[in-house]
């Protein structure tokens, strides 16, 4: 008999309402119980969702022993503190993206989900959608040829500069690779694999953190991906996968598509439909479940080595545009 899963979340804000959401199509899991460090707030959030246990610190929530798994929802320079809470204490982690900081934090975080033989997943929900996995399926299958040249980006523009905000604070974490070049990094990297060499620009705000960046890898092949990321400017939020025999479109915007486009060198086009309801989040809680019902402790399509080389890659992007996070 297939289990329940019940799920506890740390951060019950804006992205864990959306999160929360997606439950009500997700079968064989459970909204279970919710942390914060203001009671008041997960009290609410608890309301919102019908979650039955709430908490106002997350030690508690780590030592439930009613709790599979734990997802952690709060802004990425807590990621690594809550993390090793959690999988110290035995629980499974969703952690939402960026896995961490820098890589040697996310070091410390796969090795512990290792050594605890924990299962360990950072939240790049962009990774379940149909839309990804077919356009890996039709790379892998040679639909396009060789690939030679990916570019992909996203950029939004936030409301007025506050050097306060999660966006521009440095203490925070703030600047736009992690907030959303995450994104184009992932697929840079899932198509790719491990670039030969990097070059790195940005734009960066009174505070240091970056406002716009574009970062060029370069590959043993001759491959060449292009990514930017940007909270200062709106951008097309498409991405291209080029190859010798055609061109992947993935539609804007592409990190949460419902379709695709090949088009090979004679012009002749397929488009790929893959519509979807609710919020897109559904694809990665229903892999984290799969997970677990079969007892693995990292998931086979956002492996734990994938997102090593994602912080790996960021710190060297950062290093080059001169951007540093306090304490690191």
């Amino acid at each position: 008999m297939t289990r329940i899963i019940n799920w506890g979340i740390i951060g019950p804000g804006k992205i864990a309402s959306r999160f929360a959401s997606s439950f009500k199509t997700i079968p064989n899991a459970k909204l279970y119980a919710v942390a914060s460090r203001d009671i008041k707030k997960a009290n609410t959030f608890a309301k919102t969702y019908d979650i039955e246990k709430c908490y106002d610190n997350y030690e508690s929530l780590a030592n439930d022993a009613t709790v599979d798994v734990i997802y952690i929802a709060t802004p990425h320079v807590f990621h690594r503190e809550q993390s090793l809470l959690c999988l110290t204490n035995k629980k499974a982690v969703l952690c939402e993206k960026p896995l961490t900081l820098s890589h040697n934090d996310a070091i410390d975080m796969v090795g512990c989900a290792r050594s605890n033989n924990v299962f360990l997943m950072e939240a790049m929900w962009s990774r379940f959608f149909p839309t990804t996995i077919k356009a890996l399926e039709l790379v892998q299958q040679g639909a396009i040829g060789d690939v030679k040249y990916l570019r992909a980006d996203f950029g939004f523009k936030s409301p007025d500069y506050d050097p306060k905000s999660r966006l521009f604070d440095l203490s925070l974490g703030g600047g736009s690779l992690l907030d959303v070049g995450v994104y184009p990094l992932f697929l840079a990297l899932l198509i790719l694999g491990r670039p030969e060499n990097i070059k790195s620009f940005a734009s960066l705000a009174p505070t240091g953190a970056d406002e716009v960046l574009h970062a060029a890898l370069h590959y043993k092949d001759g491959a060449i991906a292009s990514i930017l990321s940007a909270i200062v400017i709106d951008t097309p939020k498409d991405a291209e996968i080029m190859g010798t025999r055609g061109t992947i479109t993935i539609h804007t915007p592409w990190h949460k598509a419902n379709a695709l486009t090949l088009k090979d060198n004679d012009g002749a086009e397929k488009r790929f439909d893959f519509p979807y309801n609710g919020t897109g989040f559904e694809y990665q809680i229903q892999e984290v479940i799969q997970c677990l019902q079969n007892d693995q402790k990292e998931s086979s399509m956002m492996p734990l080595d994938l997102s090593l080389l994602m912080a790996e890659t960021s710190d060297e992007i950062r290093r080059q545009c001169g951007i540093q996070y306090e304490s690191y």
